[in-house]
């Protein structure tokens, strides 16, 4: 049976994420994974450092991934916003042969909401929703009324009572969608100017301002077919959790938790080995035929080594990979 991963966005309310657990669990549909997309803004992070905590106790799902999306605050540039896409592109097309996928999009900013919107079109779901709750009930789930709590208090108000009127308990929304994935393959080919467009999907790629009414992909058009290029191109997903090797010394935890959270981020990695230190500049260089030497400072003046096994089958899968992780890389050394 095919296991349930809630993808959602995650922000200042950890709330709308337990909430969805509870409504989901309700519908029978009971996640068995939770990814969270997430900015590294202070109070988010403690949003995700709660939820570490809190899922695994309390909901009995040990399987939480976080993805950082590369902003420390808002989606504010268009480069912020693809490279958002590509990482919301990439978790959903790992996954969707394995599990089936829910995606919550109630949580973080108006601009992330959007685009995993976009993404799920894409790549598809099971489900698109958001989380409504009464204003009373969604102000006490944000993070800053949670921090000086009691654990108990804590888990009363990250799960609300459904057993109330609809008007005063959370409510799982669903949102309509249109899934492309079947037509992906045409819409990357139009959109790369590699094809016309086909009749079927020509007025919805000019509807979306993707093609102009002449059949020629808009500037906004070009960014999706570069998307598409690179989630495309990368290895395909690893089925199941990679090996981490890291050795008993001073930095074991620094590194163990960059390597868990590098595996998260780049679901193509089968094995991450520490290797020994050496001099240089951090960044990721290839191995043929399916290796990645990344090295990282990790904020010491230390240059951290790892070998990371990929399953990449061809050169270009291979360098398509190194340019996902180098990414990044570059933001942890910001």
């Amino acid at each position: 049976m095919a296991r349930k991963l809630l993808v959602a966005t995650l922000g200042t309310s950890p709330a709308v994420i337990t909430e969805a657990i509870d409504l989901l669990d309700l519908l029978g549909d009971r996640p068995d994974g939770v990814l969270l997309l997430h900015t590294d803004d202070p109070d988010v992070k403690e949003s995700l450092s709660l939820l570490q905590y809190h899922i695994p106790r309390h909901c009995g799902i040990p399987w939480i991934t976080p993805i950082s999306v590369g902003s420390y605050g808002d989606i504010d540039s268009t480069e912020a916003a693809v490279e958002f896409m590509k990482v919301a592109c990439t978790q959903l097309r790992a996954y969707r042969d394995e599990c089936r996928i829910f995606v919550n999009i109630a949580g973080g900013r108006k601009a992330m909401s959007a685009l995993l919107t976009l993404a799920v079109q894409f790549y598809g779901a099971e489900r698109l929703f958001h989380i409504w709750v009464p204003p009373w009930l969604e102000e006490e789930g944000e993070i800053t009324k949670l921090k000086d709590l009691s654990e108990e208090e804590i888990t009363k108000r990250l799960h609300p009572s459904l057993d109330q009127p609809t008007s005063d308990r959370p409510r799982l929304v669903d949102l309509p969608f249109i899934a492309l994935f079947p037509m992906l393959p045409d819409i990357h080919r139009v959109l790369s100017g590699k094809s016309p467009p086909p009749r079927e999907i020509r007025q919805s790629l000019i509807g979306a301002g993707l093609l102009s009414p002449q059949g020629i992909p808009t500037p906004l058009g070009q960014r999706v077919a570069d998307i598409l290029d690179e989630v495309e191109t990368l290895p395909p997903a690893h089925q199941m959790e990679p090996q981490i090797h890291i050795p008993h010394h001073h930095y074991q935890d620094r590194l163990r938790s960059f390597a868990r959270e590098l595996a998260g981020y780049a679901p193509f990695v089968t094995e991450i080995r520490a290797e020994e230190w050496r001099k240089g500049q951090p960044g990721v260089q290839k191995q043929p035929p399916s290796e990645l030497i990344v090295g990282v400072r990790l904020h010491t003046d230390i240059l951290f080594r790892f070998r990371l096994v990929t399953t990449a089958a061809t050169p270009g899968q291979l360098e398509a990979a190194r340019r996902y992780v180098e990414r990044y890389i570059r933001r942890r050394e910001e």
